[in-house]
């Protein structure tokens, strides 16, 4: 009789011992499996963290030029300038590349902002309501960097990327800058309507690129009057700030 329980028992554990390599062969489990844990491919070990992108070389002292006062004409379009600044706002869309850059144009307006506003507009502010203005502002110009490199052909500038660029003018406009800055009958009103300005869809790129010009002055000129003088860092903004420049 022992012997049947005992071999019983011998069978019962084999059964077990089998089911569980059934199992493990359709489910994976490696504990049971006899062949090797797959290790990780090559070429995803060659992946890495890919090393931080570098501001270019920038000349914020040509970039508001006076075209009227200058020696040799100035071409409003060039996609030197225009380069630089779409670089410089793309790096200012994170705090840390916020903190970075307006100490750049902080650097270039000097200590009156007043004296400078358009360069000042991008300079380091100490107050956090204009350091979210300044937001609205560098994606103005970022807008209106596009309409220029569309203008001279560069490629990779097209319709659609004015267009993304007034997507994100039109979201700020309508969930904070009004709201926040005055209402429809504010400057930041007026502002957001000469940034979406749609005569580029009919050919007329010029037309948009001098209303976003309109509209970054108009806020410039505010920045000036609401915080007359640069600093070396900025305030914090709120993360919803920076969320709203992807």
């Amino acid at each position: 009789m022992a012997e049947k329980l005992t071999l019983g028992l011998l069978c019962a554990l084999l059964l077990a011992v089998v089911g569980l390599y059934r199992l493990d062969s359709s489910a994976g489990i490696p504990f049971l499996s006899s062949s090797p844990v797959a290790t990780v491919p090559a070429y995803v070990e060659t992946i890495a963290t890919p090393a931080a992108v570098a501001l270019p070389e920038i000349d914020i002292d040509t970039w508001f030029a006076d075209s009227d006062g200058a020696e040799e004409a100035v071409d409003p379009y060039d996609p030197t300038t225009w380069g630089q600044i779409a670089a410089f706002v793309e790096e200012s869309r994170t705090p840390g590349g916020w903190a970075e850059t307006c100490a750049l144009a902080t650097s270039a307006t000097g200590g009156d902002r007043v004296e400078a506003p358009l360069p000042g507009a991008l300079a380091c502010s100490d107050i956090a309501a204009v350091t979210e203005v300044q937001q609205f502002a560098a994606m103005v110009l970022n807008a209106q960097a596009e309409v220029a490199l569309w203008i001279r052909g560069v490629p990779g500038h097209s319709l659609g990327g004015i267009q993304a660029r007034q997507g994100e003018l039109r979201l700020m406009c309508t969930t904070a800058v009004i709201a926040r800055e005055g209402g429809p009958e504010s400057t930041y009103a007026e502002a957001c309507t000469l940034a979406l300005d749609a005569g580029y869809m009919n050919g007329d790129g010029p037309a948009t690129f001098d209303a976003l010009a309109a509209a970054y002055a108009l806020a410039a000129a505010d920045i000036a009057v609401r915080d007359a003088t640069t600093d070396p860092e900025p305030a914090f903004y709120t993360v919803a700030s920076a969320a709203e420049s992807p």
